[in-house]
């Protein structure tokens, strides 16, 4: 599973040269430097601005003459525009060299000296009258540039603005220095703007496209930090067109199309999906750094540097560090600025999400509704090429991506992102084949980039490490002061005074507050694991239990070096009552209902509400609830009816309580037993459930193409039916059991003798009858195994033709698949009678 619910972050280290993926230069076209310009550079600003001054002051000498000989000696006058013009450029640069002055006190070093020479710039442009298309466009992008930045520092104490933020205004200053010096130096053959600004529009053309890229990547590196705030920019750009307006707006391009149905996409993968819900993005004012570095390697799609060209950013580290919550946060403000492509978050505990099957048709489905004109040409490439969503992956992604959006992207004035969370969740080899398709060819889209977080397994980090398309950043490498103080900050406020009362409203904890020394403390077993923050959180501020004050202080209590695994013990403690003996039956009767709960819960391919989960297992599960609802600091319900659905709260706590060395004996769950539990219920509620036209289909259509019957009764498939319909052999497989006991055997023979058409028909309705091969390739495989370890001569022979049976019958069904497309009453009936 994702590394869910980790509301909080910090930030990145940046020392190291070696994990800091982004360098320190000017994000703006013209080359100019962050921290320290190149020799070259250097040379070519002190020789420009030298000649700046010269011009400045010939310029200055020849408008005085000018204004001078205007008017009274007969010379024609501006017109009207001319001189509108004129006064507004003039409240526009009186504007911007305000902010500019207000800003140089805070400014960096390096880029003090490009901010002063820019004000005396900007005084030669004041003066210029022109009404130049080109002059009028030039005015409104000093406009936006000017209150990009009053959006950046207003209503900030000067002293609290971020190292990051200081330093992307100074390269902003910076890039509009550069542009306007090396325009006018560039262009001018005596009287440098003057020239510029009436005889050359080419000129003013050019700064505009340069002013352009460089508030493109201030905007898009500030508003991944979270720097600004969207709705200021929405506000500036409401009167303009252009990048600005589709970058800022609120765009609704969904493409509807019944061709797009035909794409196996994965729903839950998405950023927003409800399976994602418990994911919150990074606390307010965390992973600063992190995430403006992320920005500017976002927006910085005009630079010269290597580093910075590079559309693959890996982002790595240990389990509970913070990974999932930096995925959510990029996808989530990616989105909201219209450069959000596509979102793929892995699980484990998700079939779904954990194998390679959908994952390119999730990306040219999202894409598809993502953009209008996408997904035109998405649909286009499907009814084109229908065989190619059946195709191996690199060639689905060719045609059903590369090929129909290669020239529309192209076209983007802003990068399109695509986000992957929790690669090393994707089971392998499927793992390392999507690895190598993001490298080969979504990395190779025009205008695209990637980013990748992944735990540091082997077989990954060989991989992305050795590639040339990709920065890497080490998470758990990050300074260990700065992670504590984004560990302080979340802790801060949610153990503040005024959060405690709002959640113990109405009980004796309301006026209860931890100190200072506390808080400080529970940082420091933190050991910069978010997870444990999150987690401590949990238990401290339930409801339920020992209360705030005696939980706090029992998990201040624990070990720091063994912070996770104490914290999960101290999980289990509190949620076993505290009314059973030990040892006693009613001790060893709870224990069997919680290894029930909790065994399945972990090894279910996908949560299902508590109602289906109760059906699935059956009597077995009448603790169920009771057991999953105080286990909520690890687990997260998904809502907060009377039917709640729990999935795990993030995945080091499976670690946990299937590692026989660090679980309690009597907490301890083996997975494999759980997997043969789930695959026996899955059978039974397929015998009980499962029934010829299951649907009620009526006589008159049970012999159309399913494509053309009308709508279907679908209330016998329920949530605990399609759940055992799609599941069952992946249990069976997962249970690693060589013999199978008598109960099992016999269920599976009625599934092979009775069900086996009603399976067919069921996936059809569900809509995964195109499953139906893998799925009964992997029973065979284990039949096959369990066969060759029976030494029972009857059942061995059951086992045999229930085997051929299914093979035979399953083979048929996939070629009539092939075939015609769809499941019906005609070839149902035609095979039973075979």
């Amino acid at each position: 599973m994702s590394e869910a619910t980790e509301t909080h972050g910090g930030n990145t280290a940046g020392d190291s040269e070696r994990n800091t993926p982004i360098p320190s230069r000017t994000a703006t076209p013209g080359g100019a430097s962050g921290s320290r310009p190149s020799s070259g550079t250097r040379r070519f600003l002190a020789k420009a601005e030298k000649k700046i001054d010269k011009f400045i002051g010939a310029f200055k000498r020849k408008v005085g003459r000018k204004e001078k000989g205007t008017g009274s000696h007969g010379a024609p006058e501006a017109s009207t525009t001319t001189a509108s013009t004129g006064k507004t450029w003039a409240v526009v640069a009186g504007a911007l060299k305000m902010t500019l002055a207000g800003a140089v006190p805070f400014i960096p070093d390096p880029f003090k000296g490009p901010a002063e020479v820019l004000l005396e710039i900007i005084d030669v442009f004041e003066r210029v009258k022109s009404n130049k298309e080109e002059m009028e466009d030039l005015k409104a992008r000093c406009d936006l540039l000017n209150e990009s930045m009053l959006n950046a520092i207003k209503g900030r104490d000067e002293k609290l603005l971020s190292t990051e933020l200081k330093e992307s205004i100074g390269r902003l200053v910076n890039g509009i220095h550069d542009t306007f010096l090396a325009t006018v130096v560039e262009y001018s053959t005596g009287i440098a703007a003057y020239v510029m600004v009436e005889d050359n529009s080419e000129a003013v053309e050019g700064a505009n496209q340069k002013l352009d890229q460089i508030l493109q990547c201030f905007w898009i590196e500030n508003l991944i930090a979270g720097a600004l705030v969207l709705s200021d920019i929405r506000q500036t750009v409401k009167d303009q067109e252009g990048w600005m307006v589709k970058l800022c707006g609120t765009i609704d391009n969904h493409f509807k199309s019944a061709t797009l149905d035909k794409l196996k996409h994965v729903p839950g993968a998405a950023y927003d999906s409800q399976e994602l819900a418990k994911v919150n993005p990074c606390f307010e004012g965390t992973r600063v750094k992190l995430l403006a570095g992320i920005g500017r390697w976002m927006s910085n799609t005009a630079l010269e540097e290597q580093e910075a060209k590079k559309p693959i950013y890996v982002l790595d580290g240990i389990a509970g560090i913070g990974k999932s919550t930096v995925a959510k946060t990029v996808a989530q403000r990616a989105a909201a600025i219209n450069s959000l492509g596509a979102t793929f978050f892995f699980s484990r505990d998700h079939a779904d999400r954990q194998q390679a099957a959908g994952f390119v048709h999730t990306i040219a489905y999202q894409l598809a509704c993502c953009d209008a004109t996408y997904g035109k040409a998405i649909a286009t490439a499907i009814d084109d090429h229908p065989d190619s969503l059946h195709k191996v992956m690199a060639q689905q992604f060719s045609t059903l991506v590369a090929e129909p959006l290669n020239s529309m992207l192209k076209k983007r004035a802003t990068p399109l992102v695509f986000v992957f969370d929790a690669l090393d969740e994707c089971a392998q080899p499927d793992g390392s084949d999507i690895l190598s398709l993001i490298i080969t060819c979504v990395s190779q889209l025009p205008n695209v980039k990637v980013f990748l977080t992944t735990r540091p397994e082997l077989v990954l980090r060989v991989e992305y490490q050795s590639t040339s398309l990709a920065n890497c950043f080490h998470l758990q490498e990050i300074e260990a002061l700065i992670v504590d103080s984004d560990i302080w900050l979340y802790l801060d406020y949610h153990l503040s005074p005024s959060n405690i009362q709002k959640v113990f409203k109405g009980t004796k904890w309301n006026s209860w507050a931890p100190e200072k020394p506390q808080k400080e403390q529970l940082v420091g077993l933190s050991n910069r694991l978010f997870i444990f923050a999150s987690t401590a959180l949990k238990l401290i501020l339930s409801r339920q239990g020992l209360g705030p004050e005696k939980t706090l202080t029992s998990i201040l209590c624990l070990e720091p070096k063994q912070g996770m695994v104490k914290l999960y013990q101290k999980v289990l403690e509190i949620a076993t009552p505290t009314d059973i003996l030990r040892p006693s039956k009613d001790w060893d009767l709870w224990l069997a209902d919680f290894q029930t709960a909790i065994g399945a819960t972990i090894v279910l391919q996908y949560p299902l509400s508590i109602q289906a989960l109760e059906k699935l297992l059956g009597p077995e599960s009448s603790n169920l609830e009771t057991i999953l609802s105080n286990m909520h600091s690890v687990l997260a319900p998904l809502d907060d009816g009377p039917n709640p659905t729990y999935k795990i709260h993030h995945k080091s706590f499976p670690d946990f309580v299937t590692n026989a060395d660090l679980c309690p004996k009597e907490f301890w769950i083996e997975e494999s037993k759980h997997h043969l539990q789930l695959a026996k219920c899955c059978l039974e509620t397929m015998d009980q459930q499962l029934r010829f036209n299951i649907c009620q289909v009526p006589i008159a259509d049970q012999y159309k193409e399913l494509a053309n019957l009308p709508e279907l009764n679908t209330e016998k498939l329920t949530e605990e039916l399609k759940y055992a319909v799609c599941n069952w052999a992946t249990h069976l497989g997962r249970s690693n059991f060589k013999v199978f006991e008598q109960g099992t055997k016999q269920l599976l023979q009625r599934f092979a003798t009775v069900h086996l058409m009603h399976w067919f028909e069921a996936l059809a309705y569900l809509g995964q009858l195109d499953t139906a091969f893998s799925i009964m390739q992997a029973a065979l495989t284990t039949l096959e195994s369990n066969e060759a370890n029976d030494m029972d001569e009857y059942h061995q022979m059951v086992t045999t033709a229930s085997v051929l049976v299914m093979h035979s019958i399953c083979t048929r069904v996939i070629k009539h698949m092939l075939n015609h497309g769809h499941w019906n009453l005609q070839f149902y009936m035609a095979t039973k009678n075979q």
